[in-house]
């Protein structure tokens, strides 16, 4: 029978840090396309007077 898998310190490491670049990569991938979408449906500022602390 074989032995159960037991992750060590060094594999959830490896794991985590697999999941934060790919997570980034994910983040800036949609962020660059969401710039090329038309007009209506590309990312937008709010109005200064909606958001008064981003000033």
């Amino acid at each position: 029978m074989a032995e159960p898998f037991i992750p060590t310190l060094k594999w959830h490491i490896k794991v985590l840090a697999v999941l934060l670049v790919l997570c980034t990569a994910a983040f800036f991938i949609v962020s660059y396309a969401m710039t090329k979408l038309p007009a209506p449906y590309r990312p937008h500022k709010p109005a200064p007077e909606t958001t008064p602390w981003l000033d």
